[in-house]
């Protein structure tokens, strides 16, 4: 997030403006982790299979992978998610994809959209923010006049 973007969003919120306002930095910091929205990225295999198993759909899909009266395409995306977690690839669940192999093991009913959204929050992390970067967005400020 650039300075311009931290100091919009700390404009944004009332307890983090009247924090800046204050020059309690680190107390405005720490607030801006909480309302900034979150970074997507990969989520690690070990994670994914970790969350799959303790929801239930890793043994749903290792059941329909192995299931050789099953057709494609739910056996195709079930195999094709287990061969991807068990090579050690992250999960980009936000590639066109992925999403697609979603969305068809959920059609198929091989995983709810719980399941599915519990994947994909997984690949939210939080952004976190120090004193002297709202230092720097204070300094954007004055430098456009806004403060």
């Amino acid at each position: 997030m650039t300075p311009a973007e931290l100091y919009t969003l700390i404009q944004s919120d009332p307890q983090a403006k009247a924090l800046f306002a204050a020059g309690n930095d680190t107390a405005c910091a720490a607030r801006c982790g909480v309302i900034a929205p979150p970074i997507r990225q990969k989520v690690p295999a070990d994670q994914v299979q970790r969350l799959a198993s303790l929801n239930g759909l890793w043994g749903t899909l290792k059941i329909a992978a192995t299931n050789s009266t099953l057709t494609d395409p739910p056996r195709g995306a079930a195999i094709a998610f287990i061969d991807w977690v068990e090579a050690g690839w992250p999960l980009d669940v936000d590639n066109p994809a992925i999403q697609q192999m979603a969305a068809t093991l959920v059609s198929y009913s091989l995983a709810t959209a719980a399941q599915i959204a519990e994947l994909s929050a997984a690949a939210n992390a939080p952004q976190t923010f120090t004193a002297a970067d709202v230092g720097v967005a204070r300094q954007e400020g004055a430098i456009n006049g806004v403060t």
